[in-house]
């Protein structure tokens, strides 16, 4: 019988599955147990580690001071190791110490002690033992190794936590840089020199086309990486840039949205910048291409050395506690040594960038073309072309856009041979051929006359004004405005990517190398297509009559030059650009009279009130007309487009001007209208925008909101929902009651309840929370929404909640009596929303309140920006979330004021989030970030491997400000000490 059993296959099946059931509920415990038993082993072992660890500490602290000795600048990762290792032997220590208690108690009682305990303190002095053994072998490549060969730990800086691009991947910080010798070389020099304290002014020269500009920006990515400065701006200046154009420059890398560049005076815009940089008090001013000695950095809201320490000692005066030194220092280039050096002070540095070496140039070509040239048959032809680059990255980068894809021997050589012919207009052969060719390689005609445009309207420009003038020359040949812009942005993509343009301060920008240019214009005039008044070369072809009878687009810029009384003799004319520095230039009685073929006509800074009037002879067949920042009488601009039936583009972008003159509803093919930025502006008649009935686009940023005032004789918003073509809208209203049906939107900003300029242009407490008021966006959206709703339900109004659908940029402010956002918002989610902003709402107790129907993936499964500013009641971000996290793809969290708040996240919730930013400031209640209460509700107070939150892995920064009753970053009840990171967060 007990045979038949053994053989029998049920009784077989019942063991194995006997066996596998004692082993899932056996081997667990055995492994705990194991744990508990290595306990002691695991705390000697880690005593073991903390004194190999306090060695190595004072080997590397003797090698740092070696260094210093030595005058030699050390990399941040040294010092960032040791804070590491000091961190580490504290914690580390005290575990130890909580083990000899251990073990007293136990020699004590001779008892079994308790295992929970045991266990938690034997995985954590495991741990801690691991830690320390990685953080040595980090150790290894300091001494006499190179420190870039050490692996880079992760940075701590202050209140700030980032894990940065490595030592040897520097060139990450600046797309399109390259790690040579040539440059690497002068970049430590001038890195030296940045943190020098000292050196007050620093110089960077080199002839055009040589890389300074490349240079200097990745000075900025590093001088930004490694915390030398609270901030880094940087502005182009070159010999034709007017000053407010360099001031919007700065104030825009300080985040100065709120000045007015239209209203406020060169001066007060200064004065702006220079209250904002002395409140950040460690600042790099970087002035790109400088042809001038006399620079008067005043007038950029500079302020000079005497001023910073005449600021630092009051500041000490007025507190007792130590004040952090202020710290200003300039950094410039230019072409030319001599401008430079009239600059510099005694202690001051100027640095030379050379070309490139011919392995360098030889490396960078390759890069561009291909590698396989490297092994082609036409391999030497190709290293003749380098050759005639004479190491000038911009001509060298130009060649090889144009060889891409060149199989064939001829093409090579027909190539060398264009580079070894003469060029014009005094532009040195190695940098006009290269240029030349890559421009010639364009197949696409539209490509080439875009291309030109460009560089006749500035060295940087925008896609609308692209848009706008590309419209009205007809170079696009699309039927709507939203095509395009979509073509437009294609076109200019391509020259990107063919390096003839590049990115300029937005995704909406673009900018011209000056080299790059200056051949672009000699190309334009040679083939009798369009010139540019730059310098006295174009002034002196504009006496050329022969040519300007041939030529069909002119710009003159400089604003300098004395307009010929008899007008523009110029049949052929198509385009005509005349931008002002400063509004005074005279434009004659007759100026347009012969240009009857015009179809774009650009005015900038023309004071029609106080010139002599050339109005009556504007050509009528113009499709585009951009009168930007002139000054009218009503009476005169409605003379101007009174007779203008075909035109299809009007731009009157920040012009003075208080009224819309009613000979505007003639304009019945207008597809663009831009009023944006006429803040005087206060009244458009009734019934003037209704009838422009073709109109795809009406820009009215941060200007009229007068809608239905001056007793009933002002338009109304029921007239924009009349533009049954509308598709792109800027808009302000005041009244969140007002109905608004405008479904067919494709790209919108609209304000609701925010009346112009009702708060402070700077306050340095509150500068957080300038972004919510300001007409632009530095998320650039095409779709945002501003809304200040005054105890207003969204609810209540059909329209704004189906435009909410669509929005990608959302700011709300006065949700009264309103606890549950979502709920108030849409019940259905945010399918397109990636930038949220809330502030000053008091009823708001959660962002997210899973109790309704909807599903907390479909919440905000896009939003990667999130903030809450004064939020005073709110309680949680999201309440009762035990699964998935509603935001999937955050990655940028700002909290302020939130006094009910005491902490961000669930544990659960911490571990989905792939955040880089978090800043909470101002809030008294906070005790730590991320919450393991929901986690830890079932008593279990052992945390799994599988638990550990990754939130690490992404985190790049990490701002804690004014937190009085923080404890840690993640705080488990159970845990014996208190530290900012503990186990449970990599």
């Amino acid at each position: 019988m007990p045979d038949k059993i053994a053989t029998d296959p049920g009784a077989k099946v019942v063991e194995n599955l006997v066996d596998r059931i004692l082993n899932f509920i056996l081997n667990p415990i055995t492994a705990r147990i194991t744990v508990v038993r290595k306990c002691n082993e695991n705390v000697e072992n880690l005593k073991s580690e903390i004194e190999r660890l306090k060695d190595e500490k004072k080997l590397v602290e003797n090698y740092k001071a070696d260094v210093g000795r030595k005058g030699e600048v050390i990399d941040d990762t040294v010092q960032t190791w040791l804070t590491k290792a000091e961190e580490f032997i504290e914690a580390a220590e005290e575990r130890v110490g909580v083990g000899d208690e251990f073990a007293k108690k136990e020699c004590f009682f001779r008892l079994c002690p308790n295992s929970i305990p045991r266990y938690k303190l034997s995985k954590e002095a495991e741990k801690s033992s691991s830690d320390i053994v990685r953080h040595l072998e980090q150790a290894r490549g300091f001494g006499p190794l190179p420190l870039s060969h050490a692996p880079p730990p992760q940075r701590v800086v202050a209140s700030v936590s980032y894990a940065p691009p490595s030592q040897q991947d520097v060139a990450a910080l600046v797309e399109g840089f390259e790690e040579f010798r040539s440059r690497m070389d002068v970049l430590k020099q001038i890195m030296e020199a940045v943190r020098n304290p000292i050196v007050n002014k620093i110089g960077v020269y080199g002839t055009s086309g040589v890389g300074k500009t490349m240079l200097v920006k990745m000075v900025k990515g590093k001088a930004k990486q490694d915390s030398l400065f609270t901030v880094v701006v940087m502005a182009t200046v070159t010999k034709d840039r007017d000053l407010k154009s360099i001031q919007e420059d700065i104030a825009r890398d300080l985040g100065m949205d709120r000045i007015s560049f239209r209203e406020d005076t060169d001066r007060q815009v200064a004065d702006l910048i220079k209250a904002k940089l002395m409140e950040e008090r460690k600042f790099l001013v970087i002035l790109d291409d400088v042809w001038d000695t006399e620079i008067d950095f005043k007038k950029f809201g500079i302020p000079s050395a005497s001023e910073m320490k005449q600021a630092m000692e009051k500041k000490r005066e007025e507190s007792s506690s130590r004040q952090e030194d202020m710290l200003c220092k300039i950094l410039l280039t230019s072409r030319f040594h001599n401008v430079l050096s009239g600059m510099m002070g005694e202690k001051d540095q100027v640095f030379e960038v050379h070309k490139l070496r011919d392995d360098e140039a030889w490396h960078l070509f390759k890069k561009v073309v291909g590698s396989n040239v490297e092994s082609s048959n036409f391999q030497p032809t190709a290293k003749k072309i380098v050759e005639k680059c004479i190491g000038l990255p911009v001509a060298i980068v130009s060649v090889g856009e144009a060889m891409k894809g060149k199989a064939q021997q001829f093409e090579w050589d027909d190539a060398l041979a264009e580079l070894k012919r003469p060029s014009s207009d005094g532009i040195s052969a190695a940098v006009y051929k290269p240029i030349e060719l890559n421009y010639n390689n364009l197949k696409e005609g539209k490509l080439k006359q875009i291309f030109i445009l460009c560089s006749l309207l500035s060295r940087n420009s925008s896609i609308d004004d692209l848009l706008k003038c590309g419209m009205g020359l007809d170079l696009f040949q699309v039927n709507t405005i939203e095509e395009t812009r979509a073509k437009v942005l294609r076109l200019v993509s391509h020259l990107k990517r063919s390096s003839l343009l590049v990115d300029g301060n937005s995704s909406l920008q673009f900018d011209l190398h000056d080299q790059i240019r200056e051949v672009a214009l000699s190309i334009a005039f040679r083939d009798r297509i369009g010139l540019a008044l730059v310098d006295d070369v174009a002034r002196r072809k504009l006496q050329d009559r022969k040519a300007l009878e041939k030529l069909k687009w002119i710009s003159l810029s400089n604003g300098d030059i004395e307009l010929p009384a008899n007008g523009l003799q110029c049949p052929q004319l198509t385009f005509f650009n005349l931008s002002n520095k400063a509004q005074s230039q005279a434009v004659p009685l007759e100026f347009f009279r012969e240009a009857d073929g015009l179809e774009v006509l650009c005015l900038t800074k023309i004071d029609f009130k106080s010139t002599p009037s050339s109005i009556p002879f504007i050509p009528m067949n113009l499709h585009s007309l951009l009168l930007d920042q002139c000054v009218f009488k009503v009476e005169d601009l409605g003379a101007i487009v009174g007779n203008l039936e075909n035109l299809e583009v009007l731009s009157l972008a920040g012009c003075y001007i208080e009224q819309l003159p009613r000979e505007m509803e003639k304009l019945t093919k207008l597809k663009l209208l831009d009023v944006s930025d006429c803040t005087n502006l206060k009244l458009i008649p009734r019934q003037v925008l209704a009838r422009l009935s073709k109109l795809e686009e009406l820009k009215m940023g941060n200007s009229f909101d007068q809608w239905d005032g001056v007793e009933g004789g002002n338009a109304g918003l029921a007239e924009l929902a009349e533009l049954r073509m509308l598709t792109a809208l800027e808009v302000r209203i005041p009244n969140f009651q007002e109905t608004l049906f405008l479904e067919n939107l494709e790209r919108f900003k609209i304000f609701i309840g925010i009346v112009s300029n009702p708060w402070p242009r700077w306050d340095p407490r509150h500068n957080y929370s300038w972004h919510s008021y300001s007409w632009s966006s530095s998320f650039e959206s095409s779709k945002m929404m501003k809304l200040k709703l005054k105890g207003a339900s969204i609810k209540s109004n059909d329209s704004v909640k189906k435009l909410l659908k669509k929005t990608e940029e959302l700011y709300l402010e006065g949700l009264n009596g309103v606890e549950s956002l979502l709920e108030e918002l849409d019940d259905e989610g945010f399918q397109h929303l990636k930038c949220l902003h809330v502030q000053n709402a008091p009823d708001i107790r959660h962002i997210f309140n899973p109790a309704g129907r909807l599903l907390p993936s479909r919440a905000f499964p896009i939003l990667e920006v999130l903030t809450l500013f004064n939020l005073e009641n709110m309680e949680k971000i999201c309440h009762g979330l035990t699964g998935a996290a509603p935001f999937k793809v955050l990655r940028k969290i700002t909290v302020y004021g939130c006094h009910q708040s005491k902490n961000l996240f669930s544990f659960s919730m911490a571990g989905q989030l792939p955040l880089q930013e978090i800043t909470v400031r101002d809030c008294s209640n906070i005790e730590e970030i991320i919450d393991d209460v929901e986690e830890q509700g079932n008593g279990n107070d052992i945390v799994e491997e599988s638990e550990v939150c990754k939130l690490g892995g992404s985190l790049r920064s990490l701002t804690l400000d004014n937190l009085p009753k923080l404890i840690s970053f993640f705080n488990s009840g159970n845990c014996s000490g208190i530290s900012l990171f503990n186990d449970k967060v990599q």
